[in-house]
Order: C-alpha cells, then structure tokens, then sequence
C-alpha cells in the first residue's frame, strides 16, 4: 500500500517516538508547502500509533 507506512520503534526515552513523530510531520509539511507553494496543515487528525509485543512483527 502506497498511503501509509509501518515504523517499528524502539525508543531510548518515553517521549522520543512522539518527538521524532512531531519532528518528520513538520518537515514533511514544509517540503510539500515548499513543493506546491502552499500553506497551512496537510493532515486533521494525529499520527496512530500502538504498541505491539516482539512476538507479532518477528519473521519467520
């Protein structure tokens, strides 16, 4: 699928994942302001995130 992505995170902090989350949202947003002389939010709603056990996302 081509409209989402699946990052599996391992955060050194409680905050980083949320940090690093806001950080590429923003960049993501001026790139496209920039790109196509733009402005304002791209998005209405926030990031979902969930937490999984190591277990779930283990290849086999």
């Amino acid at each position: 699928m081509t409209n989402h992505v699946h990052m599996l995170l391992t955060p050194g902090k409680s905050d980083s994942a949320g940090n690093l989350m806001k950080r590429l949202g923003q960049r993501y947003v001026q790139y496209i302001n920039r790109t196509y002389k733009r402005s304002g939010t791209l998005w209405e709603g926030r990031f979902r995130s969930s937490i999984i056990q190591q277990e779930e996302y283990l290849f086999s």
